[in-house]
C-alpha cells in the first residue's frame, strides 16, 4: 500500500507524529469535554482513503492562508461515544442527516478549539500552496461505550516539521533474534547459452557456469547481496574436463533466432536459514557446501525455470546435472519428491519456461 501508514518516510516517523498531536488531543478532549475518553493514533497516511471508507463525518474546515486549508472530521459514530460518556447513554443516537443548529455548533467550536491548540506546531507560510495532505486518523472510545469510532485531522505534509525518533538505549541485541528463520537465494553463476541448445536440453546432461567459481557462491536476502567462501565437496566433483561445455552436438543447422546467446542462472531454491547463520556469513564464515548439496537447483533464463538438477563442479567451475526439464506444454509442475538437507528447508519458487517465449511466427 504504498501511500499509507506503511509507506516508509511515515513508518519512520510515527511516533514523532503520535507524541506531538495525541497529547493535545487528550488535553483538548479533557478540557472541553469530560477526561475518560481514550484516543489512539491509528493511521498516517497520504491516501483518505484508507480507514475513511463507508463513513459518515461532520468536517470542520478551517482556513489557515489563502490557499490551503485543515480539515477536522469526526465520524458520525465518534460524536455518539462523546455524547454517550457526556451525557448518558440514551436511545437517540445521533444521526449527521438531522443534526441540529446547536449540535453542529457545538462540534464545530470542539473542531476549532483543537485546531488552535494544535496550531503552534504548524508553520505556515501565508502565499504557499501546499499539494500533499496528510491524514492522521484516531480512533476514540470510553469506558461505557462498545466500539471505537474514528475521527481524522488533515493537515497539508510540509506545514510540520516531523523528526525520526530514536531509542536513547538498545533494546535487543542481534543474538536474541539468532534462531529467527528468513529465507535467503544462493546463486551459484551465470553463463551464456544459445537458444538452439536451450531447446535440447535433456536429463543427463551438464551444464557448467563459466561465471561461477567453485569456492564461492552469492546469498541474497532482501537488499543483501553477499558472497561467501564455501568448502568443496569432492563427492561432487567430476573427474573429467567437458572442456567448458555440456557435451551437447553441435547445431549445425540453426536459424538466427536459434544462435542467439541467451544469460542462464543456477541457483538453489530459496533456502531457510537463521538469522545467526545470516550474520556468520556476512562476517566471513566459510560454509560447508555439504549443508546445502541436496537441495535442487534450478537453471533460469529471464527468471523462468528451464530445467533443474544436482549440483557438480568441473574444472573449478559450478555445474548442474539435468534430472528434469520443463515441458512448456505441461500442466503445473507436480510438487518435488526430493527431501531438503537436514537443517535447511526448500521453497519452490519461479515461474515455468516456456519455450514459446523462443519460437518466430512464420512469415
Amino acid at each position: 500500500m504504498m501511500n499509507s501508514v506503511f509507506f516508509d518516510e511515515l513508518y519512520k516517523q510515527f511516533a514523532w507524529y503520535d507524541s506531538v498531536f495525541t497529547p493535545v488531543v487528550k488535553n483538548c478532549s479533557s478540557e472541553f469535554f469530560f477526561d475518560g475518553f481514550e484516543y489512539k493514533l491509528a493511521s498516517i497516511s497520504t491516501n483518505m482513503n484508507v480507514l475513511s471508507q463507508n463513513e459518515t463525518f461532520f468536517v470542520t474546515k478551517v482556513k489557515i492562508n489563502a490557499k490551503n486549508d485543515v480539515y477536522i472530521r469526526i465520524s458520525q459514530e465518534a460524536i455518539n461515544v462523546i455524547l454517550d460518556k457526556v451525557l448518558g447513554k440514551n436511545n437517540r443516537r445521533f444521526d449527521l442527516t438531522e443534526v441540529t443548529e446547536l449540535e453542529a455548533r457545538i462540534i464545530t467550536a470542539f473542531n476549532d478549539f483543537l485546531y488552535e491548540s494544535l496550531a503552534p506546531n504548524f508553520n505556515i507560510e501565508p502565499h504557499r500552496r501546499y499539494n500533499e495532505i496528510l491524514h492522521l486518523t484516531y480512533f476514540v472510545k470510553s469506558e461505557i461505550s462498545d466500539t471505537a469510532a474514528k475521527f481524522i485531522i488533515s493537515v497539508p505534509k510540509d506545514i510540520l516539521s516531523p523528526q525520526d525518533i530514536k531509542l536513547d538505549t538498545v533494546r535487543f541485541e542481534d543474538k536474541d533474534f539468532a534462531d529467527s528463520l528468513v529465507e535467503v537465494n544462493l546463486l551459484l553463476g551465470t553463463t551464456t547459452f544459445p537458444v538452439a541448445e536451450i531447446k535440447k536440453l535433456d536429463a543427463g546432461d551438464i551444464v557448467v557456469f563459466e561465471n561461477s567459481n567453485s569456492s564461492e557462491m552469492t546469498l541474497m536476502c532482501e537488499n543483501i547481496v553477499q558472497k561467501f567462501q564455501i568448502k568443496p565437496n569432492i563427492k561432487i566433483i567430476e573427474p573429467y574436463d567437458t572442456g567448458g561445455g555440456n557435451g551437447m552436438e553441435e547445431n549445425t543447422n540453426t536459424n538466427l533466432w536459434d544462435s542467439i546467446q541467451v544469460e542462464m542462472a543456477a541457483e538453489f531454491d530459496k533456502v531457510k536459514v537463521t538469522l545467526g547463520e545470516l550474520k556468520s556469513i556476512e562476517e566471513g564464515l566459510i560454509v560447508d557446501l555439504c549443508s546445502v548439496y541436496d537441495n535442487k537447483v534450478s537453471l533460469k533464463v529471464g527468471g523462468k525455470i528451464v530445467a533443474a538438477g544436482e549440483l557438480v563442479i568441473i574444472n573449478d567451475r559450478f555445474g548442474v546435472r539435468i534430472e528434469k526439464v520443463n515441458d512448456s506444454a505441461s500442466q503445473a509442475d507436480e510438487p518435488s519428491q526430493h527431501v531438503p538437507a537436514e537443517e535447511a528447508e526448500v521453497v519452490q519458487e519461479g515461474e515455468d519456461f516456456d519455450y514459446s517465449d523462443f519460437e518466430v511466427e512464420n512469415k
